[in-house]
Order: C-alpha cells, then structure tokens, then sequence
C-alpha cells in the first residue's frame, strides 16, 4: 500500500488507489486566411496536437497531454504562433485510468 499524499486527503481519493490521468482538449484556431494551410502543417507537427479541418480562417485541432497545464502551454504556444488570430479551448475532456503499479 502506499502512503496517503496531502492531494489524497484535499481530493477525497482512496489511498489504496492511485489514478493517472489523460487529457483531451479540442480547439478551434483562427488565422489569417492566407495562412491556414502553412499553419495547419506546422501544428500538425507540434507533439500532442491533431489537425482535424480547416475552411476560411478556422483550424479544428484536439490538444493531448497528461496535464491541463500542458494543455493550456500548448494552447498558449499555437496562440504565439505568426499568422494565428486566436487560439480558444472548445471542450476538455480527463481520461483516468488505475496504474498497473497498484
């Protein structure tokens, strides 16, 4: 068994359980028309990001990772991008599945 961490005790978790978590965002990219084929390749190059459609100025992407705050570093790193107007979460979505450890 493992020891009770203080997350345990603030997220009423059973000790004897130990969850990992997968999130899966989805997003929508606004960018200059011109662009958005150019950037719709080089998101689709960016770890954990998945191009899905593009039409006029809008890029549908998901965002994967083990973490919101990965989500929202991603997210913040396509909004940086040259040619992006805007970069908005539309939907998360926390996979939590038992560690095989336990």
């Amino acid at each position: 068994m493992r020891d009770i961490t203080r997350r345990d005790l603030l997220t009423a978790a059973p000790a004897t359980q130990h969850l990992s978590r997968h999130h899966i965002s989805s997003a929508v990219v606004f960018a200059l028309p011109a662009r958005r084929e150019e950037l719709g390749r080089q998101l689709a190059m960016i770890p954990g990001v998945e191009v899905h459609a593009g039409e006029g100025s809008r890029i549908v992407v998901t965002i994967e990772g083990p973490s919101s705050g990965m989500l929202g570093e991603t997210l913040a790193r396509i909004s940086a991008m040259d040619g992006v107007i805007s970069a908005n979460m539309v939907f998360e979505h926390i996979d939590e599945a038992e560690d095989a450890a336990t």
